[in-house]
């Protein structure tokens, strides 16, 4: 069966999109943004273009649309593609206000389509691994855990903007929620540690520009069973860095996204296929936006559900993040 998707939005996180849907088959896109210039860009790919980014999401002539506008315009559109019937996958974070993403969280009750949000960490083998071990009880209970993303920053002003919906708590916090969720369930905010914008002045694109949204940011969390988290992010690291590590009863597991570390399960008394002591894997560098469209071409096209409540998740998620941010 070929599904057809409507990608609304052509700027660069949509290429990344467009490149991964050229790797999967029964396939087809249609491609749309407000700005007429980028055309030329997609029909250079071999897609479809749409002139019209609303007949677009309202008619009939895609299956589902991925949302790969600013932040700010997700909630309009996923709601018109939920309300003609269509399947939604949209870039994270899935909304600026608890509002908006209590309304699509009520209308995927209403019509049962598929939303699925922008999370890739989730399909990282290096993340699934962790996964498998923490609920294969490999280290017993887990206590206490770090999740932590860094970067440079600096890519685009939007990125820096509060009222854009910038700033290092939707740009890269939201990612270490989401696998906070995916590994130990529910979870709160104890207290914001730290949140601040340590670099007041940018240059980008050769112009200088004034952050107005914070680029670090460190929360205390409560999740799962009485595991105590601490999550930070921040846009101010020269070089990208990620790693998670949870400490349990019977050892510890500390795993990075990042292809030249290893992951290692450390054993206070052997587990499985585990030994006792450090327990070495490596994992190549994998396409995570592959992966996950492919994912979500999955599910539209046998009508499955996601294995989570996507809209459930986020709504979590945006509700810790604006209490975060709450003076």
């Amino acid at each position: 069966m070929t599904v057809t998707i409507g990608v609304v939005g052509c700027g660069k996180i949509a290429e990344k999109h467009f490149s991964a849907y050229q790797k999967l088959d029964n396939v087809e896109i249609v491609a749309t943004d407000v700005d007429e210039s980028m055309a030329a860009k997609v029909t250079r790919m071999g897609f479809e273009w749409a002139d019209d980014p609303h007949a677009l999401i309202d008619g009939d002539r895609v299956d589902a649309i991925d949302v790969c506008t600013p932040v700010s315009t997700h909630a309009d559109i996923i709601l018109r593609a939920l309300a003609t019937d269509k399947d939604v996958f949209c870039e994270k974070p899935l909304a600026t206000s608890v509002e908006d993403v209590e309304a699509i969280y009520e209308a995927t009750r209403e019509t049962e389509n598929t939303l699925m949000v922008g999370y890739l960490y989730r399909y990282h083998p290096a993340f699934e691994f962790a996964r498998d071990a923490l609920f294969n009880e490999i280290i017993g209970d887990p206590y206490y855990a770090i999740f932590r993303v860094g970067g440079r920053g600096s890519a685009s002003t939007w990125k820096h903007r509060a009222s854009d919906g910038g700033g290092a708590g939707n740009e890269m916090l939201v990612h270490m929620l989401d696998l906070i969720t995916w590994f130990f369930g529910d979870f709160d905010l104890v207290d914001t540690l730290h949140s601040d914008v340590l670099l007041e002045e940018r240059e980008i694109d050769g112009e200088q520009v004034t952050a107005t949204a914070e680029d670090v940011m460190l929360l205390q969390l409560q999740a799962g069973r009485d595991v105590e988290v601490i999550c930070q992010s921040d846009l101010v690291t020269p070089s990208y860095m990620n790693y998670v590590e949870i400490q349990g009863t019977n050892g510890t597991i500390w795993t990075t996204i990042l292809d030249y570390f290893p992951t290692f399960v450390y054993c206070k008394e052997p587990r499985g296929i585990f030994d006792r002591g450090h327990n070495f894997r490596e994992f190549d560098r994998v396409d995570l936006f592959e992966r996950e469209l492919g994912h979500f071409v999955d599910c539209v096209t046998s009508e499955t559900d996601l294995p989570w409540d996507a809209a459930a998740d986020s709504l979590r998620i945006r509700n810790v993040l604006d209490e975060a941010r709450t003076p």
